[in-house]
């Protein structure tokens, strides 16, 4: 996976779930290209829990991993009016996040937001597991 934009291709579905009868993303997806080169692909079937995958990103992290993007499903809230899929992609030492917003009903998405004061307080949640 050479980007973030073929990691979401790939790996980002907004399908039915049949568990919750609604539309989202889930198992949560994980890219992850090691220091040496190798690539690791993890589908986070943790049960909605987002510690735990802050950690498994963490985790690459300290390890020195060149790229890592990770996808997280998220329920409306703050400025963001519908539930979303939260990108989170670290390359060159940076984080970077946005969202994906969509339609619980039929999975239709709307236009990708950038920036937003609830995507800064995610960012900011995940960076405190990253330290």
């Amino acid at each position: 996976m050479k980007s973030v934009e073929e990691f979401m291709k790939i790996m980002v579905k907004i399908e039915f779930i049949e568990d919750s009868g609604s539309f989202g993303h889930y198992p949560f997806q994980l890219f992850c290209e090691n220091k040496g080169g190798g690539f690791e692909i993890n589908a986070l079937a943790l049960g909605g829990d987002v510690a735990s995958c802050y950690r498994r990103f963490s985790e690459y992290k300290k390890q020195d991993a060149k790229r890592i993007y990770l996808s997280l499903d998220f329920p409306k809230g703050g400025d963001i009016e519908n539930d979303f899929v939260a990108i989170f992609s670290f390359e060159d030492g940076e984080l970077k996040l946005f969202a994906i917003p969509y339609k619980t009903e039929d999975g239709k998405t709307f236009d990708t937001i950038k920036n937003s004061s609830h995507l800064e307080y995610i960012k900011n949640q995940a960076l405190s597991y990253l330290k």
